[in-house]
């Protein structure tokens, strides 16, 4: 089977020091997208394009990301995951920065499911020939900090995207491969507090069990409402509410999860 660079560069950097069989697993989650793309996805594809070629830029997003949403439902029938919201809320449809924690390989598809925002990502997904393009037509933007010119471009970007959608933001800059919230970087902190873009906070736990067995797994999320950055007087400020927030919340959501995964079992 040839394989695809989202794939190589998930496996040989990524997952370094990580199972054998999670490795195996995050492989068989990907090398599935070409296979739904040509398959149960096809439709969503070729609604997306068409929608591209028509210059409607809106509906074009909207058919892609619901074309991750094929992925997802395939992603938690392979692995009989349960995907639990265990509050309801309503992700607002603009003008936000999503701050979510950011796992492993295996939240992605997720994150698309629950969540269905594009993404604010960093440059290493250019890398990725399919997910980049994939990630680009259901609205994602690619935020280079490489240098000054380039920062200013990608707010620019940023600020005029925010007018008609919202953003998932990675604010811990990087896979953890833990449930620990780990301290936010202060890029996507100081932008949204500069810019004035207030920020909906949202949390996962129970990925990290794909690190330890591949099957029967309970993911649950958490929102945790608007956090509007005129509230505070600096950015170092509101980086420490949001970093507490999510800290201790997040452990609150761990015992929620912990609870529902014994009603689960009780069934």
């Amino acid at each position: 089977m040839a394989k695809i660079p989202v794939v190589d560069n998930l496996i040989e950097k990524n997952l370094h020091g990580l199972s054998v069989h999670y490795g195996r697993l995050v492989m068989k989650v990907y090398l599935r997208i070409t296979l739904l793309v040509f398959g149960k996805a096809s439709p969503y594809l070729i609604r997306g394009l068409y929608r591209a070629i028509t210059g409607n830029k809106e509906k074009r997003i909207q058919e892609f990301l619901e074309g991750t949403k094929i992925w997802a439902e395939d992603v938690k029938k392979i692995t009989k995951t349960s995907v639990l919201v265990l509050n309801q809320f309503t992700v607002p449809e603009k003008g936000h920065m999503i701050f979510l924690n950011h796992v492993n390989e295996m939240d992605f598809p997720y994150d698309c499911y629950v969540i269905r925002k594009p993404f604010l990502a960093n440059q290493v997904i250019k890398k990725a020939w399919f997910a980049y393009w994939w990630m680009t037509a259901m609205g994602s933007q690619v935020f280079d900090n490489s240098k000054a010119m380039s920062i200013a471009v990608s707010v620019k970007n940023l600020i005029e995207g925010l007018k008609t959608t919202s953003y998932i933001v990675y604010p811990e800059g990087k896979n953890t491969y833990s449930e620990e919230i780990h301290p936010l970087k202060k890029g996507m902190v100081k932008i949204a507090f500069d810019q004035k873009i207030p920020v909906f906070v949202a949390l996962k736990s129970g990925v990290t069990t794909y690190q330890e067995y591949q099957k029967g797994n309970v993911v649950g999320y958490l929102g945790l409402g608007v956090h509007n950055p005129t509230d505070f007087a600096s950015w170092e400020e509101f980086q420490n509410h949001l970093y507490q927030l999510m800290h201790s919340k997040k452990q609150e959501l761990d015992e929620m999860l912990e609870k529902e995964c014994l009603k689960l079992q009780n069934v």
